[in-house]
């Protein structure tokens, strides 16, 4: 099972240094994701972060995913659908099965979510998603160490880490991080066993 995290929407100072930190903590992928996605902004960000992590990351802007040699690129909810002469792995996002069925087939990798409780309770809703949950399908939106087995038994390929683990920092008012490179060991000792 893989193991991603999809940034905060907004930048902040010790951003690049948390994610160089969590790919030394063997990050698989980082999801670089932001609400103000301005190349120039997104194109500081990535130079402070080392190129050897840089085949790990995935970003919405193509330009970017090509100068910068990322893995592949973003194609968040309400964005059109990749062309054909894309380069790079492409990853969409569903927000229902039957999004998740119908365009599977666009990405290599799709993020399904968010969880929530009602995907674990709903018993016609679990049938259904045995039929087109796999390998390549992504868990994403309440993630915790409590659900990542379930997860895996669903079929799952990886699981995205993203408020979960950005509440265990203040970028307002701290530079300590270790709450937050605590929180991600935990969620990863338990993947790395699936």
């Amino acid at each position: 099972m893989k193991l991603a995290v999809v940034t905060k929407p907004t930048f902040f100072i010790e951003e690049d240094k948390i994610i160089t930190r969590l790919f030394e903590e063997e990050l698989d992928y980082l999801f670089l994701e932001k609400s103000y996605p301005h190349p120039q902004y997104i194109e500081r960000l990535l130079s402070l972060i080392p190129n050897k992590f840089h085949k790990r990351i995935f970003t919405c802007n193509n330009r970017l995913m090509q100068d910068y040699k990322l893995a592949g690129q973003l194609f968040p909810p309400g964005s059109p659908h990749p062309c054909e002469k894309q380069k790079g792995k492409l990853v969409g996002y569903a927000a229902n099965l039957q999004e998740l069925h119908e365009f599977r087939n666009f990405y290599e990798v799709m993020c399904f979510g968010p969880m929530g409780r009602t995907f674990y309770q709903s018993t016609e809703l679990n049938e259904k998603a045995k039929k087109v949950v796999n390998k390549r399908v992504w868990a994403f939106g309440d993630i915790d160490t409590g659900n990542v087995k379930r997860l895996a038994a669903y079929g799952f390929g990886g699981v995205i880490l993203d408020s979960q683990l950005w509440d265990k920092f203040d970028s307002c008012r701290s530079t300590d991080y270790s709450e937050l490179i605590d929180e991600f060991r935990r969620i990863q000792k338990i993947v790395r066993k699936l």
